[in-house]
Parts: structure tokens; C-alpha cells; sequence
């Protein structure tokens, strides 16, 4: 994604444009799932000086923006950018983390028969994946 593009994402939702933001929105709009660690030493790489506070704020106000969700798997909270529910496979094994896709239309209607309007779906699922096929379309970080 191109600065302006990410520029323009953040006007969108409201939210100030500043240059670390901008490096932060774009590294996580490459794909993948990142720790606050993870991303801070991506983020470096063009932001040299960038605090771990400033990735953090910046964190949650794109979460709260809605462009990215947050989920716990082992002991660290993970960040992607939302997109289609999908389930999180945490390769305990290997420490990769594999969006799957699949329907998720039955959860959100037995949901939806008991009066829950759901607002986010987040599906993580814990194994070992040392014998697992990759799918095409994996997205893993």
C-alpha cells in the first residue's frame, strides 16, 4: 500500500495522518500478524526513532478505528488488519499463526437466533502444524 493510500485510510476513519502512523498502517497492511515487538522492528526499519508508546497508541486507535483487530493467543496480543471472519491457527509448534477461511454464517445465525448481534468474529484455534499442508492463500507472520 502506498503512502497516500494509507493516508487516505486514516482521514477516512478520522483519525490524525502523521508520518508514524502512516509506516505503522502500512507495515500491518502488508499482511500478516504482528506482535507490538514484531512491529516495532519493522516499524524501525523506516521510523528509526519510533517509540514502542507510539506504536502502542497507534495500536489502538486503529483498533478502535476499526481497521485492524487484536486477539490473545499465548501469552501475547496479536494484530491484523480486519478483514472477513476467518479462524486464527496458532501453530504452537512452529509459532506461525495461519488465517483459514471459511463460512462462518451457521455461528453468526445460531448467534443470531439467541439475540446476539454479532460485531466481530474471532476464531483461534491452538495446534501442532509440523505435518500440516499449507494452503495457497495462507496469510501466516
Amino acid at each position: 500500500m502506498s503512502k497516500e493510500e494509507a493516508t487516505s485510510l486514516l482521514r477516512s476513519r478520522g483519525l490524525k495522518v502523521t508520518p508514524q502512523r502512516v509506516a505503522i498502517l502500512r507495515v500491518l497492511l502488508n499482511g500478516g500478524h504482528f506482535n507490538i515487538t514484531q512491529l516495532l522492528n519493522e516499524v524501525r526499519r523506516v521510523e528509526p526513532s519510533i517509540s514502542i508508546s507510539t506504536v502502542y497508541n497507534t495500536l489502538m486507535a486503529l483498533v478502535n478505528s476499526g481497521i485492524l483487530r487484536s486477539f490473545e493467543a499465548n501469552g501475547k496480543t496479536w494484530y491484523e488488519v480486519k478483514k472477513q471472519p476467518h479462524i486464527n491457527i496458532m501453530c504452537e509448534d512452529t509459532g506461525e499463526i495461519t488465517d483459514v477461511y471459511v463460512d462462518t454464517g451457521f455461528i453468526e445465525n445460531e448467534l443470531s437466533k439467541r439475540g446476539i448481534k454479532v460485531k466481530d468474529l474471532n476464531i483461534i484455534v491452538h495446534g501442532d502444524c509440523a505435518g500440516a499442508s499449507k494452503p495457497e492463500a495462507s496469510n501466516q507472520r
